[in-house]
């Protein structure tokens, strides 16, 4: 059945380009390609004229990565668009874990309404350089990155986990730990090994990690690893973290402006729409809707 009720992205991005290195020129390696169709500013006018026409009444932005020494320049920004246009309606900030300045850096992104959560982009892989993102792929289990988490659970953010399949076990050490840390699974595990083997490894990876009642997972940024965004890709990733996941904890996001490099907003969720028909309204709804008021406050 045809979903047309309201709709809350819980993935997007803004920026202005002068405060960020990754979209300068010479571009660096990125894993969503080649990026020169958004080295430019994204800005909420143009974020609200791509979403108007499809029900999108909410959005969560999650960090652009402005660096951790501008991330507070970001949230304080973040806010202002949001004070003047109405959206993003939460904001998740860019913060180092392992900072030992943290506690003081989270209270100062908390002075700000819309602040939800944080991300520490922690995947890593040995395969390609832009695959590592940090040092090591067990470093969410070292103390200097665990003290975080204590803050976390004080102060009701929650943790945005972006990891590849294999460092799952890593993960799931993490989430164990915390409990009361919510967590929420970027990128559908950010499938990039297409092969049955990588699929299957990717399935039992995600398996673990629903295990733990405190990991939801979202169903966002679908085409970074495949140039582009095609029905039977996204039907199989979407439909096996369904699965997995369960409606109750499955949360749908854009990942835009960088899936605007392989099409535009309306194939986009027309694409999505076309998979989540398999399901009933009211599945649909808790997917596209109702789970993201809960999850993120909103």
């Amino acid at each position: 059945m045809n979903y047309q009720g309201p709709i809350i992205d819980t993935h997007h991005h803004l920026w202005l380009r002068q405060f960020i290195s990754w979209l300068q020129d010479p571009a660096p390696p990125h894993m969503a390609g080649d990026l020169f169709g958004i080295r430019r500013d994204y800005t909420v006018q143009e974020w609200i004229q791509d979403v108007s026409p499809h029900g999108v009444v909410k959005s969560v932005h999650v960090t652009a990565n402005w660096g951790i020494e501008k991330s507070l320049l970001e949230t304080q920004w973040l806010q202002s668009v949001s004070d003047q246009n109405g959206y993003p309606n939460a904001i998740v900030f860019q913060a180092d874990m392992t900072d030992p300045q943290l506690e003081s850096k989270i209270k100062e992104h908390l002075q700000y309404p819309n602040v939800r959560g944080v991300r520490h982009q922690i995947h890593w892989d040995s395969t390609a350089p832009y695959r590592k993102n940090v040092s090591r792929p067990d470093l969410c289990n070292t103390s200097e990155f665990r003290r975080g988490f204590d803050i976390l659970a004080q102060e009701n953010l929650h943790f945005e986990l972006q990891i590849f399949a294999p460092q799952a076990d890593h993960a799931i050490e993490l989430v164990r730990d915390y409990p009361n840390v919510q967590f929420i699974l970027l990128h559908s595990g950010m499938l990039y090994d297409r092969s049955l083997f990588g699929i299957e490894s990717w399935r039992v990876a995600l398996a673990k990690l629903a295990s733990f009642p405190n990991v939801h997972i979202k169903i966002s940024g679908l085409g970074m690893f495949s140039s582009g965004i095609t029905y039977p890709q996204i039907r199989q990733v979407i439909r096996d973290s369904i699965q997995i996941f369960g409606v109750g904890r499955t949360i749908f996001g854009s990942n835009f402006p960088l899936e605007k490099l392989h099409m535009s907003y309306t194939d986009f969720i027309g694409l999505y729409l076309r998979v989540l028909s398999e399901y009933s309204l009211e599945e649909q709804q808790k997917i596209l809707h109702d789970n993201a008021a809960h999850f993120y406050r909103i």
